[in-house]
C-alpha cells in the first residue's frame, strides 16, 4: 500500500460506494486534505471568496474544497483524496474558462488551484522552454522574451491560464504561421487518477500525448509542459481598418471575400480577424515587409470597400500589447470577470447560402440589439495555414480544416444576464446551421457553450475523435475522477 493509502485508511475515511451524503464526504475529504497537509483555502475567508469567483459572472460553481498545492506531492494527494472519497476533481489553471470549467462546470468538486506552478526556464541551446501550468500568459510572454528573447504560439487575452488554453487549442496572431499552442507541446508531466506521475510525449505514454492535446482537462493534472520556442520577428506590421458594411449583402461580400482569402490566398506570415460589433474592424499582424503587406492586403481590400486602415510596425512585445487589451503583466490575484453568454462554430466552409443567412440575422437583430455582442471570425485555416498542415490524427484537437474560428459573444456590463436573452445567440448560431443541410459544425470547447448537453459538446467539441477519446479515458481515467459536465466520458 502507497503512503496515500495508509493515511487514509489510518483515519478511517475510505468510502465504500457512494452511499456517504455529501456533507459527510466533504468531511472526510477536507480531513484527508489536511491530514495530507496539501494546502487549502477555507470556505468563507477572502482568499477563498475571490478565488471562486468566476470569469464569467453568469456561471457560479460551489467546489467541495479547494486546493492550492505549491508541490507536485500535494496535487498527488489532492487526487488521491479526491478519488477516496469518490469526489471529483478539476484543474483550475487560469479560470478565464467561459463555462466555468475551472471550478467544475458543477457544485461539487475538488478544485486543484495551479497557480503557483508558474515557472518559465528556457533552454537557449535546444530552442525549449519549461512552464509552469498556471502561468497565465502575459507572464509567461514577459518571462520567455526576458530570457534571450523567446516565444511561443499562444492566445492574446493575457490574464489566460497556460493548462486550459494548450490542452484544448490555443489560437493568437502567429498561429497560421507557428500553429496552435498545443501543436508546439513536446512532452508533459501529468499527475494521473491513480496519483502517479508519469510524462507523456511522442515516444511516452504517446496514447495519452495525443488525447491531452485536444481534450486533456479529462484525462489528468499536467504540473507542466515542455514547449518548442522560437525567436520572433521584431518588426511586424500591426494592422486595423474601420468596417462599416451598410447591408446585409454588403456583410455577406465581406465574408465571401476573407473566406476565399483565407482558404486560398492568406499566406503562413499573415494572421488577420473581423470584428464584428456595433463597430466593426478588420485587424491582424504580417511578420513581413511594408511592401509585401500592402501587395498582399491590396487585392483584399478593393473586394471588400474596405479603406483607411492603421498601420505601425512593431516590436514582438508591443505586437503582443496591441491585442492584449491591456498590460501582459497580470497583477495578483487575478480579478477580471465579465457576464454573458457565448457560442462558437468551427465551419470548414461556410456555403453561400449559410453566408447569407448569417448576414440577414446580423441585419435583422444584432443591429438593432444595445447589449454589447460581437462576433468574431478568425481567419484559423486554408491551404497556406500551418495549423491545416499538421495531419488531422496528429493531435485530439478536431478542427484542423476549419477556415474560420467564429466567437459569438453577448455581454452585459452590469447587472445579471437575463436568460430571455438566450435565443439571440442561439437563434443566430441555428440560421447558420439551417442553411447548411447535411454539415456538423464544430465548435470550440475553449468557447464554451453553456447550453450544449453533453450529447451535443461531445460531437461538436471533438468531431469524428470523441469514441476514441473515451477508449484512451478507459485506460488512463477509468474511475473518472477528472469529469466535468461537458467533458470526455461525461
Amino acid at each position: 500500500m502507497g503512503y496515500t493509502t495508509l493515511l487514509l485508511a489510518s483515519l478511517g475515511i475510505l468510502l465504500a460506494g457512494t452511499d456517504a451524503s455529501p456533507l459527510s464526504k466533504r468531511a472526510a475529504l477536507d480531513d484527508c486534505l489536511k491530514t495530507a497537509l496539501v494546502p487549502t483555502l477555507a470556505s468563507g475567508s477572502a482568499d477563498y471568496t475571490q478565488s471562486i469567483k468566476p470569469f464569467n459572472n453568469r456561471v457560479t460553481f460551489k467546489p467541495a474544497a479547494y486546493a492550492v498545492p505549491t508541490t507536485v506531492k500535494h496535487v498527488q494527494d489532492a487526487v488521491a483524496c479526491g478519488a477516496a472519497n469518490n469526489i471529483l476533481v478539476t484543474a483550475k489553471s487560469g479560470g478565464h474558462s467561459y463555462g466555468s470549467h475551472g471550478l467544475g462546470g458543477e457544485d461539487g468538486h475538488l478544485i486543484v488551484d495551479m497557480r503557483n506552478f508558474k515557472s518559465v526556464t528556457v533552454d537557449a541551446a535546444s530552442n525549449t522552454a519549461v512552464i509552469g501550468t498556471g502561468g497565465r500568459l502575459g507572464d509567461v510572454a514577459t518571462a520567455l522574451y526576458n530570457q534571450g528573447k523567446k516565444a511561443i504560439a499562444h492566445g492574446t487575452c493575457p490574464g489566460v491560464g497556460v493548462g486550459g488554453l494548450s490542452l484544448h487549442g490555443g489560437y493568437g496572431l502567429i498561429s497560421r504561421s507557428k500553429g496552435l499552442t498545443l501543436d508546439n507541446i513536446i512532452s508533459v508531466e501529468v499527475v494521473l487518477a491513480n496519483s502517479s506521475v508519469v510524462t507523456a510525449s511522442e515516444m511516452q505514454n504517446p496514447d495519452l500525448f495525443w488525447a491531452l492535446r485536444g481534450a486533456g482537462s479529462a484525462f489528468g493534472i499536467v504540473t507542466n509542459f515542455k514547449f518548442k520556442t522560437f525567436t520572433p520577428p521584431e518588426s511586424n506590421i500591426v494592422f486595423q481598418y474601420g468596417v462599416n458594411p451598410s447591408s446585409a449583402s454588403q456583410l455577406a461580400t465581406i465574408i465571401t471575400a476573407l473566406q476565399d482569402f483565407s482558404r486560398n490566398t492568406q499566406p503562413l506570415e499573415m494572421n488577420m480577424r473581423l470584428f464584428l460589433a456595433s463597430y466593426t474592424t478588420l485587424s491582424g499582424v504580417y511578420y513581413g515587409s511594408r511592401a509585401d503587406f500592402d501587395k498582399i492586403m491590396q487585392p483584399l481590400l478593393s473586394k471588400t470597400g474596405i479603406s483607411g486602415g492603421q498601420i505601425t510596425t512593431n516590436t514582438w512585445i508591443n505586437t503582443l500589447s496591441s491585442f492584449a487589451y491591456g498590460p501582459l503583466q497580470q497583477a495578483t490575484p487575478y480579478d477580471t470577470h465579465e457576464t454573458f453568454f457565448s457560442k462558437s462554430l468551427m465551419p470548414e466552409l461556410l456555403s453561400p447560402a449559410a453566408i447569407t443567412a448569417l448576414a440577414n440575422y446580423w441585419n435583422a437583430n444584432a443591429r438593432s440589439n444595445s447589449r454589447n455582442w460581437y462576433l468574431l471570425f478568425d481567419l484559423h485555416g486554408g491551404k497556406n495555414s500551418a495549423i491545416t498542415q499538421i495531419p488531422s490524427n496528429t493531435t485530439a484537437y478536431a478542427h484542423r480544416n476549419a477556415v474560420f474560428k467564429m466567437q459569438f459573444y453577448d455581454r452585459v456590463n452590469s447587472g445579471a444576464y437575463n436568460s430571455a436573452w438566450f435565443p439571440f445567440l442561439n437563434g443566430w448560431v441555428k440560421a447558420i446551421q439551417d442553411a447548411s443541410p447535411g454539415v456538423d459544425f464544430g465548435m470550440y470547447i475553449n468557447y464554451a457553450d453553456t447550453s450544449l448537453s453533453k450529447e451535443q459538446a461531445h460531437g461538436a467539441y471533438w468531431i469524428g475523435k470523441y469514441e476514441q477519446l473515451v477508449q484512451v479515458k478507459e485506460v488512463w481515467d477509468p474511475k473518472r475522477t477528472f469529469e466535468g459536465p461537458q467533458l470526455v466520458g461525461s
